[in-house]
């Protein structure tokens, strides 16, 4: 993941969004030190996905119940 400093950032902002947009991704320094990342949404909507509640939930009751030898078939959910 390349870095860019947000100067660098406020200077080439449309540049950068435009590679973000073809799958680039950044992580923004502020004085050095890093502050936030740019990435392109499907790829933050896969990670804010992964990491919600809910979903984790869901995900280790599953394994949990496949571990068990339950499962259900596709022609089950729908």
């Amino acid at each position: 993941m390349a870095e860019i400093g947000v100067k660098e950032l406020k200077a080439t902002a449309s540049a950068v969004i435009e590679q973000v947009e073809a799958g680039a991704a950044y992580v923004v320094t502020k004085r050095g030190r890093p502050a936030a990342v740019l990435l392109p949404v499907d790829e933050a909507e896969d990670l804010v996905l992964a990491n919600a509640d809910e979903y984790v939930r869901m995900r280790r009751e599953g394994r949990a119940a496949h571990a068990k030898g339950r499962t259900t078939s596709l022609k089950d959910l729908g």
